[in-house]
């Protein structure tokens, strides 16, 4: 079987799927069962048999949206409910492939629903929204390893502004007084996740977004036909602060324990089949 019928029968798979395919060298007639099961379900071609040639790296987005955002935004957006069960958190990060000679392949995933931001976010401005979705790469064989590019961070894209608060002490008829006072905002925008501080012993110092468990791990020996589902569960959060009598999203900055977990938790899982 010649290199071009590969590539024949890959863009023919692409078109079906969605799956983009690089550098590959190989031959095969489908692609593994196992692939065609996790992004096509419901595609014929989930009966093929299991050839050489390919390894496929594929983002399996599970994030849920959190009920208290999900209703903030509900109302700007007027989702039905099929569209609300449909929503993902968009997720952005970068996989670096490795192969047995020592070269490697770098690719950015982006999952999500593009269009989960209140209507006033200025989205020129955030232009991996518009960019697109990629979640599916076929390579050729022989890859000695799958992991995060090193160097980076895994992104989740925050889809509401979020109000900055100080509590401040002010002096009324000589009481002094705690009051919230507003002093900036975030627009929407990615914010990288962070592990959880932890002592020497393991143990949890302060609550990030992933536990050190739950991270990213790198995956290595795999071989030709094999398909690698990196898989993120979780809920994308944001806190409120009733305390500033706007119903927006919000924070206090000195709530050390709140802003470290903006965003929500996650986990991160990778395997091959």
């Amino acid at each position: 079987m010649t290199t071009q019928r590969y590539f024949t029968s890959a863009v023919r798979m692409q078109a079906i799927l969605g799956v983009i395919v690089l550098g590959l060298a190989g031959c095969g007639d489908a692609l593994n069962p196992s692939f065609v099961n996790l992004v096509a379900p419901d595609s014929a071609q989930a009966t093929v048999s299991n050839p050489p040639g390919y390894v496929v790296v594929a983002l399996e987005d599970n994030v849920r949206i959190d009920g208290q955002l999900l209703t903030y935004l509900d109302g700007k957006l007027n989702l039905t409910p099929a569209q609300e069960s449909a929503l993902r958190a968009r997720i952005r990060m970068r996989i670096r492939i490795t192969f047995t000679d020592g070269t490697f392949q770098t690719v950015e995933f982006i999952s999500g629903t593009e269009d989960f931001v209140e209507p006033t976010a200025d989205t020129e401005a955030l232009p991996d929204l518009s960019k697109n979705t990629l979640t599916n790469v076929a390579v050729r064989c022989d890859v000695a390893s799958v992991q995060l590019e090193p160097g980076t961070s895994i992104d989740v894209f925050i889809p509401v502004t979020m109000e900055i608060w100080e509590l401040v002490e002010v002096t009324v008829a000589n009481e002094a007084d705690i009051v919230p006072q507003l002093i900036g905002n975030i627009p929407p925008q990615f914010r990288a996740l962070q592990v959880d501080d932890v002592d020497q012993d393991g143990n949890v110092t302060l609550l990030r977004n992933i536990d050190p468990r739950n991270v990213l791990s790198p995956i290595a020996n795999l071989v030709c036909g094999s398909v690698v589902p990196i898989e993120v569960t979780g809920v994308l959060a944001v806190p409120f602060f009733p305390e500033g009598g706007t119903g927006n999203p919000g924070y206090d900055q000195g709530d050390v324990n709140v802003v470290a977990v903006i965003g929500g938790r996650y986990r991160f899982t990778v395997s091959a089949q």
